[in-house]
Formats: structure tokens, C-alpha cells, sequence
């Protein structure tokens, strides 16, 4: 993911191409303008992603599990399930 600047002017000129841009590349442009009131272009997914993250990580419960599981993955304490596994898991909690 790259992260780029352009002022307000190009950013005009040149609107298509940074649109496809941060599409196709991933990419964030910084898009300056004055005094300082610059902005951050990003796709819809990245941005869908983003509000998704902050609303997993408001909950300090749900930010705990995600630490604990997280930790659980750095010490190798995983386990891999085969689709059928996750079926019939799923198949129990019903």
C-alpha cells in the first residue's frame, strides 16, 4: 500500500487517473490544500475496512478476545479446520 501527496490543483486535473489509483493499487493520496486543510483519498473497500476495524476494536471485550486470539496465533496455539469440520460445527450450534 502506497501513500502519496498531491495538491488540490492536480488533484483536479488529474482526478480520473488518482481515482483508479487508489482503486487498483491500494494506494492513499494526501491531497493538500491551504492552510493545512489536507485530505486522505482512499477506496470505499479500504474505508468500509477501516470502519469495520474501529467498531471491532470500541468494545474492550471484543478487543480482548481479539488480543487473546491474536497471542493464541503468535504461540502456535491454532487449529486448522477442514470445511467439512466448520460444517459440522456450525451444524451444532443450530
Amino acid at each position: 500500500m502506497a501513500t502519496t501527496a498531491t495538491n488540490i490543483t492536480d488533484a483536479r486535473k488529474n482526478l480520473k487517473t488518482i481515482t483508479d489509483d487508489v482503486v487498483n493499487y491500494n494506494e492513499h493520496i494526501i491531497i493538500t490544500k491551504p492552510k493545512n486543510k489536507n485530505v486522505v483519498l482512499m477506496s470505499e473497500r479500504e474505508f468500509r475496512s477501516w470502519e469495520e476495524t474501529l467498531y471491532l476494536l470500541k468494545s474492550d471485550e471484543n478487543r480482548q478476545a481479539l488480543d487473546k486470539s491474536i497471542d493464541q496465533m503468535k504461540n502456535g496455539k491454532v487449529k486448522t479446520l477442514s470445511a467439512e469440520e466448520w460444517r459440522n460445527l456450525a451444524n451444532e450450534e443450530d
